[in-house]
């Protein structure tokens, strides 16, 4: 990948995203470094000039007057990559502190390129995932990023990348700062410039069904195969109760409602996204539906509303608001409602293993969500904090709701407890509109929020 050390920044044009957002006190500070220090780390742009990771500093570059900065130039990027190098960029600054490396001394100042040799590291640091995400991208684009340390060789920020050149035998790019520039150096990059923010990206919201797993199924041969669901098996089947109607809202694959419904459990499901493999059944999705507001009509609102993980698969706030509208309004006063999700322990747990498991690595934005693009559109995860989950129990279910973690499934939680209070009826109708009304492929729409509106009003009227 083609380094240049005095790119010319009139060259350089933003992406038509950044999904980095930073309030003003952080780039002053930001421009205060670079008139200090220099351009310590450099921009990465594609071959027409567009920025890639860097668009912050490389507009404070331009605030503080500088005519040139460093930039490698990445050719023939695709979208995919384009925000794993933004990620990574702003991501090999969170070193988690048990790298150790160092670089042989230097008398010089600036940048300068270590052969992996000369790198000293501990290999078995925390950040395995972090360093395999790097490895991917320099071997699909060559050297792609660099270190800052000191003359003496510290390292001061950049460790994981550092432990990835010297894993793949390439060399690394050192910027060297004085020993005394150590302190500032160090509060410079421990200082948060600035967020991750999703929320400008393009939602596909119809494409967070590919987050879906197959639950209890059975095959040809009447054999088990899919996963089977811990809070259905510890939680909720027990809990079920004689006769009562039960409402899996964001059922997936509906999985667990057909095998119950065989057994004779008054349970049914709605999905918007129910696949035929590969595409939407828009069919059955409105079959679920009317199956659903006829249910309301005839007996009223649910005993029991149970999400099993939509929290985790929402795209923006404003659709978790609606999810939990929803499990609010279709559950009767004094029911009982479940809401499942994946907890931000499964991301920190990632930073901090010192080998690569099974997931991806994540970085989350302000709210708590992941983005990552797959098969040209983006797929979105939502992680919660303990505060962030008990605030949406408290809120959406009644004071008395309970924050659980179920052992056997972990960095999972689950929000529980008995409905005690109704929301504002312009909120109900507005979070039906929502989720009756989602985005299909090319242009559809589920089109069910009268309907819904309607059966839910018919329900309230009989309780």
């Amino acid at each position: 990948m083609p380094f240049y050390q005095n790119y010319p920044i009139d060259q350089l044009a933003p992406a038509p995203y950044n999904p980095r957002h930073l309030d003003d006190n952080a780039f002053k500070a930001l421009q205060r470094s670079i008139r200090v220090l220099g351009m310590i780390k450099p921009v990465i742009a594609a071959d027409n000039g567009t920025i890639v990771a860097g668009h912050q500093r490389s507009r404070a570059a331009r605030e503080v007057g500088l005519t040139h900065v460093p930039v490698f130039v990445v050719n023939e990027l695709n979208i995919m990559n384009e925000m794993k190098f933004n990620q990574l960029h702003n991501g090999t600054d969170l070193d988690t502190g048990d790298e150790h490396v160092s670089v042989p001394p230097c008398e010089g100042t600036g940048y300068y390129d270590v052969p992996a040799a000369a790198i000293k590291g501990n290999q078995r640091a925390q950040g395995a995932s972090v360093r395999v995400a790097i490895a991917e991208l320099m071997t699909l684009y060559g050297e792609w990023g660099g270190i800052v340390a000191t003359q003496s060789g510290k390292c001061l920020s950049g460790a994981q990348y550092a432990l990835t050149c010297k894993m793949l035998s390439k060399p690394c790019r050192v910027y060297y700062v004085p020993d005394d520039s150590e302190m500032m150096v160090k509060g410079i990059f421990q200082r948060e410039y600035g967020v991750f923010d999703y929320g400008k990206l393009p939602k596909t919201t119809y494409y967070q069904t590919f987050a879906q797993m197959y639950r209890k199924r059975e095959d040809e041969a009447g054999r088990p195969r899919g996963v089977s669901a811990p809070f259905y098996e510890k939680v909720y089947i027990p809990n079920f109760r004689e006769g009562e109607r039960i409402l899996d809202f964001g059922c997936g694959q509906a999985d667990y409602v057909r095998l119950l419904q065989k057994k004779g459990v008054r349970i049914w499901g709605m999905e918007f996204y129910f696949r035929a493999k590969q595409t939407i059944n828009t069919v059955a999705v409105h079959q679920m539906a009317d199956s659903l507001f006829a249910s309301l009509e005839g007996y009223g609102r649910f005993d029991t509303v149970l999400c099993e993980f939509v929290l985790n698969s929402t795209d923006s706030l404003e659709a978790e608001a609606a999810v939990m509208t929803c499990l609010n309004a279709l559950c009767k006063p004094g029911g009982r409602i479940y809401a499942s999700g994946r907890t931000t322990k499964s991301i920190d747990d990632e930073m901090k293993a010192t080998s690569k498991n099974q997931y991806a690595l994540a970085f989350l934005d302000k709210n708590g969500y992941s983005a990552r693009a797959v098969r040209g559109n983006w797929l979105y995860q939502k992680y919660h904090t303990v505060a962030q989950a008990t605030d949406l129990a408290k809120k959406y279910i009644g004071a008395d709701a309970q924050y659980v973690e179920l052992a056997g499934a972990p960095n999972t939680f689950l929000i529980t407890g008995t409905k005690q209070h109704e929301l504002p009826d312009d909120a109900v109708r507005a979070a039906l509109m929502f989720e009756f009304n989602l985005m299909w492929p090319d242009g559809q729409q589920v089109n069910k929020h009268r309907e819904a509106i309607a059966a839910w009003e018919a329900a309230r009227a009989r309780d």
